[in-house]
C-alpha cells in the first residue's frame, strides 16, 4: 500500500493512520493524551481504566472513517502524535449514541461537554451544512511538544478535507481498502482546548464561533480552572470552510 507523508521536518513525518499504528496511535492517547490535556485531566480519565476502554470504542470507530492522521518519528518509528478525525453528519449524534452504553462518568462527562460546546453554536445550521469533519483528539508526546507537529497535522487534516469538499476521494481505509466519497463535508471544526491549540487556530484561519471559560466549569464539585493551571482559560469551538 502506498502510502503519502507529509514531512514536519527531516526526521519527524506525518502519515495516514493505518492499522499497523493503530494500536500504538490508541496507547499514545492514553499515555499522554488523557493524563495531561486540560479537559481529560481536570476528568481524571487516565486514572478510570473503564473511561479508557469506552473511550478507545470511540477512537476506534472514527479511524474507520479513513481521516485520522498520525506523525511518526524516522528514527525511532513511534507515533508520537495523533490526530483521530470524525467525519459528522446533521441529526446523527455520534458521540451521544456512544456514551449511551457507557457506564463510567468520566467517559459520559466528557461526551456530554463536547456536545454543550457543539450546542453553543449549532454549527450545522450556522454553516448551512449536513456534514462536517471534526478534528477530534489533537495532541503530541511530551517530549515532541514545541516542533510543529500538531500544526502539521492539522493542516492534512484540513487538506484531506478540501479534497473530499470537492468531491475527490480522498479517505483512506486502516488496511488500504477502498472507502466510499460521501458523505462530503463542507466545513472542518474542532473544540481546541489549550492556548497553543488555539494559536494553531488563529494561524490556520479558523472562525471562533463560541467559547467557554474553565472557571464557568466544574466536575464533581471541583472547577476546570483550579486544576488547569497552564494558563489556558477557555475552551473555543471554532471552523473553516473547506
Amino acid at each position: 500500500m502506498d502510502i503519502q507523508k507529509w514531512w514536519v521536518n527531516d526526521d519527524i513525518y506525518c502519515q495516514r493512520l493505518t492499522a499497523d499504528y493503530l494500536e500504538e496511535a490508541t496507547k499514545m492517547l492514553e499515555t499522554s493524551f488523557y493524563p495531561q490535556e486540560n479537559v481529560c485531566m481536570v476528568l481524571g480519565i487516565s486514572e478510570d481504566l473503564e473511561a479508557v476502554r469506552e473511550l478507545r470504542d470511540l477512537t476506534n470507530a472514527a479511524a474507520k472513517d479513513g481521516i485520522s492522521v498520525i506523525a511518526i518519528d524516522k528514527k525511532t518509528n513511534k507515533v508520537v502524535g495523533t490526530a483521530f478525525n470524525k467525519i459528522q453528519v446533521k441529526n446523527d449524534p455520534v458521540f451521544e449514541n456512544f456514551a449511551k452504553s457507557w457506564k463510567s462518568p468520566r467517559s459520559k462527562a466528557l461526551v456530554e461537554l463536547m456536545s454543550e460546546i457543539d450546542s453553543l453554536c449549532n454549527l450545522f445550521d450556522y454553516c448551512q451544512t449536513d456534514c462536517l469533519l471534526e478534528l477530534m483528539f489533537l495532541g503530541t508526546t511530551t517530549e515532541y511538544r514545541g516542533k510543529g507537529i500538531a500544526k502539521k497535522l492539522s493542516e492534512i487534516t484540513f487538506e484531506i478535507g478540501t479534497n473530499l469538499a470537492k468531491g475527490v476521494n480522498a479517505r483512506k481505509s486502516l488496511d488500504g481498502t477502498e472507502l466510499p466519497l460521501g458523505p462530503r463535508p463542507k466545513i472542518i471544526s474542532a473544540i481546541f482546548a489549550t492556548i497553543a491549540t488555539q494559536k494553531i487556530g488563529r494561524r490556520l484561519g479558523f472562525e471562533v464561533v463560541a467559547e467557554k471559560f474553565y472557571n464557568e466549569m466544574d466536575f464533581q464539585g471541583t472547577k476546570f480552572s483550579d486544576v488547569i493551571t497552564n494558563g489556558s482559560t477557555k475552551l473555543t469551538l471554532e471552523y473553516k470552510k473547506l
